[in-house]
């Protein structure tokens, strides 16, 4: 049987935690969002239901993340630049995303695990009601203080965002001899190879880019900057 636990994230202040705790790291398997519960706490919803506090920030949080799970900030960056959104980047690592629920400098933002996800709906306020899967049938109904056209947009972002990432990286496999193609799908992958290396092509310039752009921005003049970005963009092409 199917049990439900409703959570409302704007009332934070009078949840029961279960612990607080510095041991727990988040991972793809073993949790379902993550939000500020205060300045200098992060809370947790885990998978197995409990609610836990770490004793870090959620940017502290959202870095050691990234850094467990080999998620590179400038390949999040270009990805998002590609499909034309630049605010609200989540997590992206192919099937796996850890989205945000509104843009990332708002201090109600919600970052969850997209896989957990099995249904959302406006609510009559226009705010958002996601629902989630846990461990043994558990449901989690949350209601987001985020709008719900907002919600489905950066949805939809980390979507687009992880398809790109995963036709990068079949071409990829293609061209270092690791996915073979049978016989009578070869037809139509071929016909799609030349869009899928100009993409993996473009997906590496930029964010190999981006990568230069933070680190020369502090040593040069803004015309030094672009000259030298030239120079490595013609390189990168050849």
């Amino acid at each position: 049987m199917k049990q439900t636990r409703e959570l409302d994230l704007s009332k934070m202040s009078s949840l029961l935690l279960d612990e607080e705790t510095a041991s727990f790291q988040p991972s793809w398997d073993n949790t379902i969002l993550m939000t500020a519960y205060d300045r200098e706490r992060t809370f947790i919803l885990t998978w197995d239901g409990r609610y836990l506090v770490l004793p870090r920030t959620l940017r502290e949080v959202l870095e050691q993340f990234a850094r467990d799970n080999d998620i590179a900030e400038f390949e999040c960056q270009a990805l998002y630049d590609m499909i034309g959104v630049h605010k609200g980047r989540g997590y992206i690592a192919g099937n796996n995303r850890l989205v945000p629920t509104c843009g990332t400098s708002n201090g109600q933002v919600v970052y969850y695990v997209a896989k957990r996800l099995f249904d959302k709906r406006a609510t009559e306020d226009g705010q958002t009601m996601a629902s989630f899967r846990g461990r043994k049938r558990q449901i989690f109904r949350i209601k987001i203080d985020t709008g719900y056209k907002t919600f489905m947009n950066l949805l939809q972002a980390a979507d687009d965002a992880a398809k790109l990432q995963l036709n990068a990286l079949e071409w990829r496999m293609h061209s270092l001899g690791v996915k073979r193609v049978a016989k009578r799908k070869s037809v139509h992958f071929y016909d799609m190879c030349s869009n899928r290396r100009a993409m993996s092509r473009d997906l590496r310039r930029r964010w190999m880019m981006m990568l230069v752009r933070r680190v020369i921005q502090n040593y040069c003049t803004e015309e030094e900057c672009k000259e030298i970005e030239r120079l490595i963009k013609r390189y990168i092409e050849k």
